[in-house]
C-alpha cells in the first residue's frame, strides 16, 4: 500500500512538472509563494522585453540590452510597469472566485491593457 501510494504521489509530482508555464491560472497564483509571484512576473516582464526588442529589429545581447533600455527609458515596453504593480493586481484580480480559471497570462493582458488605459 505504501509503494503505491509513493508511485501516485510520484506521478503526480512529474505531471505537475510537465504542466507548462501557459497553464498557470488563478489557483495557481494563489498557492505561490511572494517570492514565486514576483520571479513569475519578473520573467514575463523580461519575456515581453525581449519580445519588443526583437519587434524593434535587435539582434544579439549587447543590442537586446540597448534597445530594451531604450524602450524602458521611452515608454516603448509593452508591460512598462515594474513586477510589484503587476504582483499587488494580480492578487486584487485573484481574490475574486469567478477571475480564478482565468490563465496567469491573459489575466497579465487584461490587467496591463486596464493600467494603460486608466480602466478600474
Amino acid at each position: 500500500m505504501l509503494g503505491l501510494a509513493a508511485g501516485r504521489y510520484t506521478a503526480g509530482q512529474e505531471q505537475e512538472q510537465e504542466r507548462g508555464w501557459a497553464a498557470y491560472d488563478g489557483r495557481d497564483w494563489r498557492g505561490f509563494t511572494p517570492a514565486e509571484k514576483r520571479a513569475y512576473v519578473m520573467g514575463f516582464l523580461a519575456a515581453g522585453a525581449l519580445a519588443d526588442a526583437g519587434r524593434a529589429g535587435a539582434e544579439g545581447p549587447a543590442a537586446l540590452g540597448r534597445v530594451i533600455d531604450s524602450l524602458s527609458r521611452g515608454g516603448g515596453l509593452r508591460f512598462p510597469f515594474g513586477h510589484t504593480v503587476y504582483v499587488t493586481q494580480l492578487d486584487e484580480y485573484y481574490w475574486w472566485e469567478n477571475h480564478r480559471p482565468t490563465r496567469l497570462y491573459l489575466a497579465l493582458w487584461e490587467l496591463n491593457r486596464r493600467l494603460a488605459t486608466h480602466e478600474r
